[in-house]
């Protein structure tokens, strides 16, 4: 089955900075309270997650991630009101933009 697709992401600076992958890791942050479960459940390293979320809070206006240290009482991770609403934006963006694949069809009726 033919398929147009697309890649989309912010980038700052020069930098990728926000796109699927972060928005998945932050959603799954969210759910989880902990980086090293939310990046298990990506299978990705706790050291790639925890690069990825320091990338996101350098860039964002404001931070997305909050971590905490572990210790006794353990650690954990918890995402911040603004990252809800990088990812309510984010979300509505991917909407956008798959509805208008779907859309744009002609291109797919001509190519064999």
């Amino acid at each position: 089955m033919k398929k147009i697709k697309f890649k989309y992401w912010v980038e700052n600076e020069g930098e990728k900075f926000y796109g699927p992958g972060p928005n998945e890791l932050v959603k799954r942050i969210h759910k989880e309270g902990s980086l090293s479960r939310a990046a298990a459940q990506m299978n990705m390293s706790y050291k790639k997650a925890w690069d990825l979320v320091q990338r996101l809070n350098k860039h964002a206006a404001e931070p997305l991630v909050i971590l905490k240290k572990g210790g006794s009482h353990g650690g954990g991770a918890e995402i911040t009101p603004y990252a809800l609403k990088v990812i309510r934006e984010y979300e509505k963006l991917e909407q956008k933009v798959n509805e208008l694949l779907e859309q744009e069809n002609d291109l797919l009726k001509i190519i064999k």
